[in-house]
């Protein structure tokens, strides 16, 4: 890692640290053998999460058929990787909420955009047909621009704001002209810190690969990742995870949830979808169905939809 980008997230005073909870749902996030017992053991110990838990699985964006009044009822209906997938999301909430003067964004802009590509993914990837994959993906999406905490108080101190309406090229290279390194490198540094998987550290460090053909784009990204940041040696990528989080995050924007950056590239956004499967008429359904998702979600997590 750049000794620069090592300093700052080293010297973050501005973001809270990782809470409790949320560092032992993520032990559980990377178990795939998880039981009932350890899922109990963290959520049913913290009230508020476990409120928050249950207004989730009982919104409109689930639509279970009878409603789910205890932890062990959405572990039955759900299944234990959705509900700890679920319990991260609402106890990360907090960490994501706040506003970024660097980013011109306000309160509450990167959290609904991080719901909008968590969500997107996962039905990306469910849709292709690897379910198995869902909470996976809910996961990575919601987490894939956490490097833009670390960056911005560097970018305030700086006295520079990004600009946040000409595209992700832009905005990455605008980064990297100022700082030395963007927002998908400081947000795998800061992943590693917490000690996320590495399959969540590599896809953050390289959610911004958009390029060409999909085994080309897969087999490149597959060398991304790991322990060491957006390239390190111990890399642990699914490929098929970056790339729903890629189409995800490009979805979002052209759906006008994305945190402030418009994806002005029609071209782009469709082929990041055809690396999933996706023909043109599926992918306006994909776009379509977002909006009322996330506004579901916002609403039962106290966002502004």
């Amino acid at each position: 890692m750049d000794r620069s980008l090592q300093d700052i997230v080293a010297a973050i005073g501005e973001l809270p640290a990782l809470p409790s909870t949320t560092a032992r749902l993520l032990e559980l996030l990377d178990d795939d053998t998880v039981g009932v017992g350890a899922v109990l053991g963290v959520i049913g110990h913290d009230p508020a999460l476990t409120a928050n838990l249950l207004k989730l699985c009982n919104s409109a964006y689930y639509g279970l058929r009878r409603q789910v009044g205890t932890v062990q009822e959405a572990l039955v209906l759900l299944g234990n990787r959705a509900v700890v997938s679920l319990a991260f999301a609402t106890s990360l909430g907090d960490v994501l909420r706040g506003p970024l003067a660097g980013y011109r964004l306000e309160r509450d802009a990167l959290w609904r955009h991080s719901l909008a590509v968590a969500v997107g993914a996962a039905h990306l990837v469910d849709a292709s047909g690897a379910r198995a994959l869902r909470e996976r993906a809910f996961t990575a999406g919601l987490v894939h621009d956490i490097g833009k905490l670390v960056l911005n108080a560097p970018l305030k101190a700086k006295l520079q704001q990004l600009p946040q309406s000409e595209g992700f090229d832009v905005l990455v290279r605008g980064e990297r002209e100022i700082l030395g390194f963007d927002h998908a490198e400081a947000g795998a540094a800061l992943a590693a810190s917490w000690n996320f998987p590495a399959v969540l550290t590599g896809i953050i460090g390289a959610h911004h690969d958009h390029a060409g053909p999909a085994n080309e784009a897969a087999n490149g990204a597959a060398s991304a990742g790991g322990a060491d940041g957006p390239a390190g040696p111990e890399a642990a990528l699914d490929p098929g995870l970056l790339r729903a989080v890629v189409a995800a995050n490009l979805t979002a924007s052209r759906a006008g949830l994305g945190a402030g950056t418009s994806c002005a590239d029609d071209a782009l956004w469709r082929v990041e979808l055809a690396n999933l499967g996706y023909a043109d008429s599926e992918a306006s359904a994909v776009l379509a169905r977002l909006p009322g998702d996330v506004a579901a979600l916002s609403g039962v997590f106290g966002g502004r939809p």
